[in-house]
């Protein structure tokens, strides 16, 4: 027995006999969170700690009250605060938390890290979507949300439902991380792509985001960020939020969610949506449907939630119908649809085996089954995906803790196109064994991360295609390893000043396309190292917070076509020799002078280039040359968002602009030419306005200046879009 499964087998063994053991009667941890003039915050996050991290977490009612159960198993328990334009609070229970005004928007939990650490005790640079930006933004679908976050770039081909792409600092679109509660559902087949147009955002209770490379954590995929979103949870307390919206384009929607406790230590949580437009041009209607349910059990020093998430959607593409540079439009393609039903299921159990040591255990299996209608036919593509985790984390001392945990990914994949030489499909398989160990210390004013990870990538027999195009003989079965290192840490230098940075490396391996149409039966991960660092500072009484980040990420063994002249590079059709780089500065500030008031804003200046490929002095793949910028990497890019809290009404203002960025032809893509997109400017408005008791009126302009612009070259965004709703709120704050 290898020694990963002997690891997480003994975990299993640990936390069968504490699942069955007997109940306990749970301690009370109740309270009023409250603003510095002594009025309740509603919507705050209350977390129960102890020196491994969270135990159980509850969103503050209306009124600022929360009331947390937590076990008498659990020793040297704290309250951990978190509220949007707070300082975050740590300390031993109370009935009254006071928090400060700050310029801040946290979490008690975040992304980059096995370790339960806030954003400022991190050397990663790491953003958080709230539950209240979640229910006051009145956004139908997540992305949009996405948009106001730091360092995020945003490619959408089209109206809303249309294929959106993430770029974060120089990165490709595939090198994206993403997770829902926990459960990896990137892409097998198109390389660890992940289309953010369809995850509606009334399912979710928090979405946290990690820039830079975190494959020493979280593994594949992870080469520019890691975006986890996290769905509604019974923890949160008792919520019932019900809306239905209608708005230009014939655009109308409807959702009904909540969660609740339903007997001790028994919660419920769920969520309806459903979306219908038209589009701005003929078939480019779009429909969304997702369905959510959430089960949690909670027992002594043990919590097991079980989700599954299902979501069905059907978008037209009409393809480019905007800039035309060469001439070859050729009309709105009325045949063309994406259909897509995706199914995530996922359990998590996490105990406390001792007051130092938790064991947690991640299972879950994610699917996606497209269908592609276009005027040559139909097609499919069907990725699948299985997860199991087991990890420990051991507190080592006051200063010390260690994480440690096991991996088994599967990533299996059918499509129309991928056969063998007799013509049928076939099941085209990885596994992926990992093993990693992360240890966090604290020095006082000093926090540290630093971990590694090992992946063994494991390739069964791929049959080959005579006919296919290269023609692939028979890959034989391989196994890779891949060895990924990360550091980080943060100094509070002095009262607001805080130093921070991080090194580490990130791994893309291939995708099931790039196996399938090569030749090559060796082809390797591809790599970035990055290394970031950056200030913080807090003026004007901690109301203003300012902050640089210096970033710089090397790609290296990119996959490229090595057809023509660059055939003399290598024997095969596609191979690990082209290299990019990325550098560039990363600024945000935020202000918050009153309790009724924050603005926050972000500026991001990125250099990018095509480097030569290995082998060659000054070759570079086809179509390009060298130094050319990236890809839909603008060089300037900033936004804004400001909040207006006053009386019954609630205002955002939202805006984004972004500058030139180089792109291909829209037709044929870059065998035809490439071009200069047009940078854009766009801006939001969206008001509540609080009828009466729970009922809540809104509109919401997107696009309020009517701007004519394209995110990806030929793909008009959406023009000015006005939708109107009400919304009725058992708990307004969650």
């Amino acid at each position: 027995m290898t020694t990963s499964r002997l690891f997480f087998c003994t975990l299993v063994c640990f936390s069968t006999c504490v699942f069955f053991s007997s109940e306990a009667k749970a301690a009370e941890l109740k309270g009023v969170v409250v603003d510095p003039t002594g009025k309740p915050i509603s919507g705050a996050q209350v977390a129960a700690t102890n020196g491994l991290g969270v135990i159980t977490q509850q969103v503050t009612d209306d009124r600022g009250v929360f009331d947390l159960y937590v076990s008498p198993l659990y020793e040297n328990v704290q309250l951990r605060v978190a509220a949007q334009g707070f300082a975050t609070s740590a300390s031993a229970p109370s009935a009254v938390v006071r928090l400060a005004l700050a310029p801040l928007n946290e979490s008690v939990q975040v992304a980059g890290s096995a370790i339960d650490a806030i954003p400022s005790q991190q050397g990663s640079q790491v953003s958080v979507v709230t539950s209240v930006d979640l229910r006051e933004r009145n956004e139908a679908q997540a992305v949009d949300l996405l948009r106001t976050l730091p360092g995020m770039v945003f490619a959408q081909d089209g109206a809303r439902g249309s294929v959106a792409d993430l770029f974060v600092r120089g990165g490709n679109s595939n090198n994206n991380l993403v997770l829902l509660n926990g459960i990896p559902v990137n892409s097998f087949y198109y390389g660890g792509l992940f289309d953010f147009a369809h995850l509606p955002a009334d399912a979710l209770e928090e979405i946290r985001v990690a820039r830079g490379p975190q494959s020493a954590i979280y593994g594949s995929y992870a080469l520019g960020s890691v975006v986890s979103f996290e769905t509604r949870s019974p923890e949160s307390g008792p919520a019932l939020d019900i809306a239905a919206e209608g708005g230009t384009h014939d655009e109308n929607r409807v959702s009904i969610s909540g969660e609740a406790m339903i007997a001790r230590g028994w919660g419920l949580a769920g969520s309806f949506s459903s979306l219908l437009t038209n589009g701005p041009v003929r078939n480019a209607d779009y429909r969304n449907d997702n369905g959510l349910l959430v089960l949690d059990h909670r027992w002594r020093a043990n919590k097991l939630s079980i989700f599954g998430d299902f979501n069905s959607n059907n978008v037209g593409e009409p393809g480019p119908y905007g800039s035309n540079p060469a001439g070859l439009y050729s009309g709105l393609d009325l045949i063309s649809r994406s259909k897509n039903n995706t199914s995530t299921y996922g359990g998590h159990y996490s105990g406390d085996l001792t007051d130092k040591l938790r064991l947690d255990l991640i299972a879950g299996a994610f699917w996606n089954n497209n269908l592609y209608l276009s005027p040559y036919g139909a097609s499919f593509n069907k990725d699948l995906a299985g997860n199991g985790e087991a990890r420990a984390t051991y507190t080592v001392s006051k200063t010390w803790t260690l994480a440690a945990g096991s991996v088994f990914h599967r990533e299996e994949m059918r499509n129309t196109y991928v056969n063998t030489t007799n013509g049928s499909s076939f099941l085209l398989r990885r596994d992926d064994v990992s093993e990693y160990v992360e240890n966090r210390l604290n020095f006082g004013k000093l926090f540290v991360n630093f971990g590694v990870r090992a992946e063994t990538y494991r390739m069964p027999l791929v049959p080959g295609n005579a006919y296919g195009y290269p023609a692939r003989p028979d890959f034989p079965a391989r196994t890779d390893l891949e060895i990924s290192p990360k550091i980080g840490a943060a100094w509070l230098a002095r009262p607001g000043t805080r130093i921070h940075g991080s090194y580490g490396t990130g791994i893309r391996p291939p995708g099931g396309s790039d196996l399938a149409f090569t030749n090559n039966p060796a082809l390797l991960p591809e790599k970035t190292r990055s290394y970031d660092a950056g200030v913080e500072q807090r003026l004007f009484g901690n109301k203003l917070s300012l902050d640089a980040t210096w970033f710089q990420n090397r790609y290296h063994d990119l996959i490229v076509s090595l057809g023509g002249s660059l055939s003399k590079l290598s024997q095969y059709s596609t191979g690990n020799l082209a290299n990019a780089r990325a550098e560039g500065i990363e600024t945000s500030a935020q202000f918050r002078p009153t309790r009724w008031l924050s603005m926050n804003g972000s500026y991001t200046w990125l250099e990018s280039e095509v480097m030569s490929l290995n082998g060659s002095t000054g070759l570079v793949q086809n179509y390009y040359y060298l130094g050319q910028p990236l890809l839909r990497r603008p060089k300037q890019s900033g936004l804004f968002v400001t909040t207006v809290r006053y009386g019954r009404a609630d205002v955002n203002l939202t805006g984004n602009w972004r500058g030139h960025t180089l792109d291909v032809e829209p037709n044929y893509g870059a065998y035809a030419g490439f071009y200069k997109s047009a940078g854009y400017q766009n801006a939001g408005i969206n008001i509540n306005l609080r009828v009466r008791h729970n009922l809540t009126a809104y509109v919401n302009l997107r696009n309020a200046l009517d701007q004519h612009y394209e995110e990806i070259y030929g793909y008009p965004a959406p023009l000015l879009n006005v939708v109107t709703g009400l919304k009725w709120n058992l708990a307004r704050a969650r």
